[in-house]
């Protein structure tokens, strides 16, 4: 990201934050800016796009900071607990800014903005399904949906509790809580047997893919994803977004189709910023096309 793109977006936040979406124009920015309205089009082409802009630089940074515990632990309840004090961390960092988007009715629902909002949510739930599987091992994975929206659910209500009500937790001591709830709720349904109301399957296919799959490819993925989204401001063009959103969903899958995962590959090495990602991830997909992980 250029440095000036980064000073645009920062400034965009405070502003948004301070004033809602919809009272901060485009005048206002490039003024805090120090820079002219038309300096500020060379880099976003709307207000709109800007926005898609901040939300993706806000999430990315959080969960950017999130995967990053995963390589400072070993056990995976330290990972989960430390994992949860950084999200809820960096989310009271901009209070203001969530709550803009808690309040504010005339932020622009396109289907760029509402497919970033679906990743996310996918992202989130997935960050708890991970290391629900992580923590309890075989046994839970029937139940790894039911708990994930248990736990998505506690969250939410704190964070509603700290960010519109200005209530105040000890996060240590909150993620402590959550995760000794998850213990209770997880013992319990083992040890019940409970048959799960939401199964995984349908909680893969309603919210998903859940699947995790190999660090190398997910990283590789992530990376394409960035760089694309550099190149084109926060607005790739829809057949790059698509073949990326379809080659994961595929590479999450137990039974892969290979003719789907060639065919976007084949979509995605028409794009040079991404080329030389997409070639490395061939070159893996290459190696195991036989084996049904990878």
């Amino acid at each position: 990201m250029k440095q000036k793109e980064k000073v645009i977006i920062e400034t965009a936040i405070k502003l948004f934050a301070k004033k809602g979406y919809s009272s901060t124009s485009v005048q206002e920015i490039a003024k805090e800016c120090q820079m002219s309205k038309g300096a500020f089009y060379i880099y976003f082409k709307s207000k709109e796009a800007l926005l898609l802009s901040v939300l993706h630089y806000y999430y990315e940074r959080i969960f950017t900071r999130i995967q990053k515990i995963k390589t400072e632990h070993d056990h995976p309840r330290d990972v989960y607990r430390m994992q949860l004090v950084v999200f809820f961390e960096n989310i009271l960092e901009h209070k203001e800014f969530i709550t803009m988007q808690f309040n504010e009715r005339s932020m622009p629902i396109n289907e760029e903005i509402e497919a970033f909002a679906k990743k996310m949510r996918r992202t989130t739930l997935r960050l708890h399904i991970e290391n629900i599987q992580n923590i309890y091992g075989k046994d839970i994975e029937p139940y790894s949906a039911e708990l994930c929206f248990m736990i998505n659910g506690m969250s939410d209500v704190y964070l509603e509790l700290m960010i519109l009500l200005h209530h105040s937790f000890d996060l240590q001591s909150l993620a402590d809580h959550m995760l000794n709830r998850l213990d209770d709720l997880a013992k319990g349904m083992i040890k019940r047997n409970d048959q799960p109301l939401i199964p995984f399957e349908k909680a893969d296919e309603w919210f998903g893919p859940f699947y995790t799959f190999d660090p190398l490819k997910d990283a590789l993925l992530n990376e394409m994803r960035v760089k694309a989204n550099k190149q084109y401001n926060g607005a790739p063009p829809a057949d790059l977004a698509e073949s990326l959103d379809i080659l994961e969903k595929e590479l999450r899958k137990e039974k892969r189709k290979n003719a789907i995962i060639k065919g976007m590959i084949a979509n995605l090495k028409e794009y040079p910023a991404i080329r030389k990602e997409t070639d490395k991830l061939a070159e893996l997909l290459k190696k195991d096309m036989h084996h049904p992980h990878g």
